[in-house]
């Protein structure tokens, strides 16, 4: 296996405040892609190259072996895909919703526990370090191309607005809806859903939508977050437009704190040009 002269060899300590899984998958991928790659005659000197550079970064004898052992005897015996097991995996519902949470190393798993008990799915990231905060490599992208977005669209012809949701930039999403609106396909005509709020408003109500009007209300760090902070801003905001049935759904658990994720918005121009 090559490895570029500059190489350290370090990897996450086994001492570091994360998951155990995280831990875990620096053995497991360790060992899988020398087991992917390697020719046989050199997969040995690889294997015992993973075990000295586990070691290096903490981990114990005990459990390099056991992670190796299990890589090795998956990689050798590869599950076979039943059809008993194929339906069980189309039966498997994904979780009502996913949350990234700060890891802790006392808390993070009782929090995990009570929540999946409320088909919350629970992601772990790693907290607020001072070079997150003293540092910003990144230039902010012009707000019309800002993802993981929040937007609020305003009628002109009456007091309504609406509020959505999008990962992509969001001029992206408002081409789609001024299209639905400019093509008159709201609906659509194989299903009969409402392919846009927007331009269904607009078509049976006889209104224009104000598009240059846009307003980013906030966005987030990930796309994992934007069903709650949505949810949060069509409970508290109670956007006219938006349709009730299509709503993200999230557990009442939430609901104590959506007036102040609302509270957290920061309208700004989207910067439409329609």
């Amino acid at each position: 296996m090559y490895r570029k002269p500059t190489h350290t060899n370090l990897y996450v300590k086994y001492t570091s405040c994360t998951t155990n899984a995280s831990k875990n998958s620096v053995i497991r991928s360790l060992t899988r892609r020398a087991y992917d790659i390697c020719s046989p005659q050199h997969l040995d000197t690889e294997l015992q190259t993973v075990r000295d550079i586990c070691s290096l970064n903490g981990f114990p004898p005990q459990r390099i072996d056991s992670i190796m052992t299990e890589v090795r005897r998956k990689f050798l015996n590869p599950p076979q895909l039943t059809l008993a097991s194929f339906n069980r995996q189309l039966q498997t519902t994904a979780p009502s919703l996913t949350l990234s949470l700060p890891f802790h190393p006392t808390v993070s798993k009782p929090i995990k526990r009570i929540l999946q008990q409320h088909d919350v799915k629970i992601t772990h990231s790693s907290g607020t370090t001072l070079q997150n905060i003293l540092t910003k490599t990144k230039t902010s992208p012009p707000p019309h191309l800002t993802p993981n977005a929040i937007y609020e669209t305003p009628c002109k012809d009456c007091n309504g607005f609406y509020d959505g949701q999008t990962y992509r930039p969001v001029t992206k999403r408002m081409e789609e809806h001024e299209r639905c609106y400019r093509l008159n396909n709201a609906i659509d005509e194989d299903t009969g859903n409402i392919k846009s709020a927007l331009a269904h408003h607009a078509s049976t109500s006889g209104h224009i939508i104000d598009w240059n009007e846009t307003r980013i209300l906030t966005s987030t760090r990930t796309r994992a977050h934007l069903d709650l902070t949505e949810h949060a801003a069509i409970q508290v905001r109670k956007p006219t437009i938006n349709r009730v049935d299509r709503a993200p759904r999230c557990s009442q658990l939430w609901n104590p704190i959506l007036p102040k994720i609302a509270a957290s918005f920061k309208p700004r121009p989207a910067g439409m040009n329609f």
